[in-house]
Formats: C-alpha cells, sequence, structure tokens
C-alpha cells in the first residue's frame, strides 16, 4: 500500500461489533494501541507483541504489533515503517471503530527506541521512503519500556540500526540520542524501567524524562527496584523468573490509567 521496501507484517487486534452490541457507547471509538516490540534491531520479540496487544485489547484497545525489519536492514526503513503503521490505523479508523484521535504507541527495549523516534520526529520524518507521500504519524501518547534512548545505553542496539562500530562518535548516532531532540511537538509520554536492568541502562529512562521535564511536556515515570530485562507483562506469561519484577506488571494499569486522562 505503501511502496516502501522491507517485509514489515502489522498482526491486528479487534473487538467484534455484533447485532448484540452494535451501537453500544463502549463499543464506539476505541483507543487503538500499535505495540512495537524489542529485539536490539537485531530480532523482533514475539513476547512483548501478542501478550501487549491481548493485554492492552483486555482495557478497551483495538492493538497493533508491528513486526519491523531488522538488521541488515538500517535506518530509516523501521522509523518509516512504523510511521506508515499509524497512517494505515487512522486512514482505516472507521473499518477497525478507532477514533482517529486515541492512536497511541508502545515500544518495548530497542523497540522503545524506535517508538521514541516517532515520538520526536512524527512531523519531520526522514524522507528516503516518504517524499511525495502524505503520512499522519502523529500519536496521542507514546508508552516507553525499559528503553534504548541514547547510543551507549545500548551500544548493540544503535550497530544494528545504524550498520557502524564506533557508536559513540557517528554523528547520526548522536542525532539518533532521543534525549537530545525532544521538543515542544512531542506527545505526552508514560515510561518505565528497573533499577536492577543490566543490559539497557536505566539511566536512559531519567535522561529521557529530563528532557521531557525541560520542554514541560507531561511525563509519567516510574522505576522499579527490581527485574530482569525484558520483563514485559511482568508475571509468567513472559517470564520463566518473575517474584522480583512482579510489582511492576501495574504498569499497564497505570499507562492506561495516564492516556485515559489526557485531554
Amino acid at each position: 500500500e505503501y511502496g516502501i521496501p522491507g517485509n514489515a507484517k502489522l498482526d491486528i487486534y479487534l473487538h467484534e461489533i455484533t447485532d448484540e452490541i452494535r451501537g453500544k457507547k463502549y463499543t464506539l471509538n476505541r483507543k487503538a494501541m500499535v505495540v512495537v516490540p524489542g529485539g536490539g534491531y537485531s530480532m523482533v520479540s514475539v513476547r512483548e507483541g501478542e501478550p501487549i496487544a491481548i493485554d492492552f485489547f483486555n482495557r478497551g484497545y483495538n492493538a497493533f504489533v508491528l513486526y519491523y525489519d531488522v538488521a541488515p536492514n538500517r535506518y530509516p526503513m523501521q522509523i518509516t515503517q512504523l510511521a506508515c503503521a499509524v497512517d494505515y490505523v487512522k486512514k482505516h479508523s472507521e473499518e477497525f471503530n478507532i477514533d482517529v484521535n486515541e492512536v497511541c504507541a508502545v515500544g518495548f527495549s530497542a523497540g522503545g527506541h524506535l517508538a521514541g523516534c516517532l515520538a520526536n520526529m512524527w512531523n519531520c520524518l526522514p524522507q528516503d521512503y516518504l517524499a511525495g507521500k502524505n503520512i499522519d504519524a502523529k500519536i496521542k501518547a507514546v508508552v516507553l519500556s525499559y528503553p534504548v534512548i541514547y547510543n551507549d545505553s545500548h551500544v548493540g542496539s544503535f550497530k544494528n540500526l545504524l550498520g557502524i562500530t564506533d557508536v559513540e562518535n557517528d554523528p547520526m548516532a548522536n542525532a539518533l540520542s532521543l534525549d537530545r531532540t525532544v521538543n515542544a511537538d512531542n506527545p505526552p509520554c508514560f515510561i518505565w524501567t528497573t533499577a536492577t536492568d543490566k543490559c539497557v541502562n536505566p539511566m536512559a529512562t531519567v535522561k529521557y524524562v529530563e528532557a521531557y521535564l525541560k520542554a514541560g511536556i507531561s511525563v509519567e515515570c516510574h522505576m522499579w527496584p527490581y527485574g530482569a530485562h525484558g520483563a514485559a507483562t511482568c508475571d509468567g506469561r513472559t517470564n520463566e523468573s518473575y517474584e522480583d519484577v512482579l510489582p511492576a506488571r501495574e504498569w499497564l494499569d497505570l499507562a492506561d490509567r495516564f492516556i485515559s486522562k489526557l485531554k
């Protein structure tokens, strides 16, 4: 439909409208959540896909999981695919029974970086594959889960995204360090991590929150004291061992509440 390269796939989870409930207020114009799993830009985590979509589905959202291209495919293919996914959901809002102004995105780890790229640059997208196309990639809110934010918060993600070795000094890696490019047009942000994350530095979350505060944009942040990286739903559905991170499972309810209170 968009004529862009790659093999991205969008899985769709819609609430069915039956004669029994047709026209009921609670079935109309639902919120939408585009789920962006992580995987270090080397794979796309199934654990951070369907289980998350189901949890937001159960909170009344229609949900969409983006399986985007990873290395050896490089930037800006991934942000292009995400922007087109958001545009696709909006352009089909009537078919999907979605409020076009209630489309959000949730990203995990490297997928958090990708969702953060959308939050930071939805209105100034790279034009490599989008020149001449009318793309509406604006989201109401972004939810970031233990996200990669700056170049050395997870070096491997930037190496895979850009195909580089010197992450610290690469100009594009610095440009895609998201704490540097938060601006007044960013959507409100709910962000969370754990203090014991040994894979993606929890300071990435702190730096992004600081940038939001400086920009005067609504942000809610939670850092739970325990839990390994990649906790996803923070329970036994996506973790073999989850006792330490179980308290963080409330992030889903907290994120939903944050979005629901936005004007």
